[in-house]
């Protein structure tokens, strides 16, 4: 029976070695250092503005077919963003947070020869104010702390569309340029957003870690509200488009814990 016992003691003590060289145990020391963080993160995400780019490339064709040769505009889709966080950690498996990001892109068209002058300009842009919910899993690794976090909250959005421009006319045999075209709209909408995202924390030096995520935005805006100024005359419109701010993103940052 001595040896039964003495058996059972070497195998536990034997899976524990396995699972400590492996990482798979809790830490808790890191839940208690981390009580409040912050951090500070910048990424790129790959949104599904595919109709706000199809909007842009159906311009350009229409300029196009009216003799002036515009170039392609950029695709609005990728984009880099930057974010911050502010965390608290309530217990060893759930903290509460309050998160904000913000990124901005701007794409343009142009045409410049003797009969006429065109310039085209494209922007998009959201700002991010959500609060947040993570859970961390009681198996973790050695070296870092994953979790699971849920956010839900609001999304500011914003676009603009500019477009500039001057013909050659030759009146008495004279050539002047004459306006073509002054535009521009500025559209805004506020909507409600979720975004879902699998982090990790990894220990830097004391206080300060690194922190990466990804995951995903729901955010369908929809149409946005307009502000439009033709030639001076002052007019509101909703935007023709559909605008989508859903998609992946990944991040990467530094955070400081007290």
């Amino acid at each position: 029976m001595g040896r039964i016992f003495s058996s059972v003691r070497s195998l536990k003590h034997t899976c524990c070695a396995i699972l400590l060289a492996g990482g798979l145990v809790p830490q808790p020391t890191l839940s208690q250092d981390r009580t409040f963080s912050i951090t500070g993160s910048a990424g790129y995400g790959l949104l599904s503005l595919g109709a706000v780019d199809a909007k842009n490339a159906s311009d350009a064709v229409g300029w196009n077919a009216l003799g002036i040769p515009v170039n392609d505009f950029a695709s609005l889709k990728q984009s880099p963003f930057f974010s911050g966080r502010a965390t608290y950690r309530y217990t060893r498996d759930v903290a509460f947070s309050v998160y904000g990001s913000y990124f901005s892109k701007t794409v343009s068209s142009s045409y410049s020869g003797s009969d006429a002058v065109l310039q085209l300009d494209r922007s998009v842009s959201a700002t991010d104010l959500m609060l947040g919910v993570a859970y961390y899993p009681d198996l973790q690794p050695y070296l870092f702390q994953w979790y699971l976090q849920a956010n839900v909250g609001v999304i500011l959005a914003r676009a603009t569309a500019r477009a500039v421009g001057t013909q050659a006319t030759k009146p008495g045999g004279t050539v002047v340029m004459v306006p073509l075209v002054d535009s521009e709209g500025k559209y805004k909408k506020a909507q409600i957003s979720a975004a879902f995202f699998v982090g990790a924390d990894m220990p830097l030096i004391q206080h300060i870690f690194i922190r990466g995520e990804a995951g995903y935005r729901v955010a369908q805006v929809g149409e946005l509200d307009g502000d439009i100024t033709r030639f001076g005359v002052q007019s509101n419109e909703s935007s023709t488009t559909m605008f989508d701010f859903s998609g992946v993103l990944v991040s990467i940052g530094v955070g400081v814990a007290f």
